[in-house]
């Protein structure tokens, strides 16, 4: 516990960590969708990906100071709230089945893919640089 308060909390491992839990969700919405394409009346899902990421970067013009666990947090992303899978807005329907476009559903799902590894070879660095820190490097003269 004490490790993780003083010292990943205060790197970029929470939010590396966040966007692997996303890119994990939508990329079981994007299968979804690919897997229903034929099924009649199905209506595609998304994942709100840049949105939640954004929350933990932006911080809000204006935050609130909490004097008792109870007061609602202002200016702060809920940690609690995970990402949510939801269904947008009907587009058009250009198979007379359903509005999945198995063509864009491709095209999301290796953008999703090429976000999931780049985020997991940031958290590898990042652990990788922790690690070099404690343990430290060889003296070499």
């Amino acid at each position: 516990m004490v490790i993780r308060n003083l010292i990943i909390d205060k790197t970029r491992i929470p939010l590396l960590t966040r966007a692997l839990d996303v890119t994990s969700l939508r990329h079981r919405a994007l299968t979804n969708n690919i897997a229903n394409v034929n099924t009649i009346n199905y209506r595609r899902k998304e994942v709100d990906f840049e949105g939640y990421l954004r929350s933990f970067v932006v911080r809000g013009a204006v935050t609130g100071v909490r004097t008792d666990a109870r007061h609602i947090p202002i200016g702060e992303p809920d940690p609690s709230a995970p990402p949510r899978i939801y269904e947008p807005k009907r587009s058009p329907n250009t198979t007379g089945q359903n509005d999945v476009d198995i063509d864009q559903e491709m095209a999301h799902l290796a953008e999703n893919h090429l976000l999931y590894n780049a985020s997991v070879k940031l958290i590898t660095g990042s652990f990788s640089s922790l690690r070099k820190s404690i343990v430290g490097t060889p003296d070499v003269r």
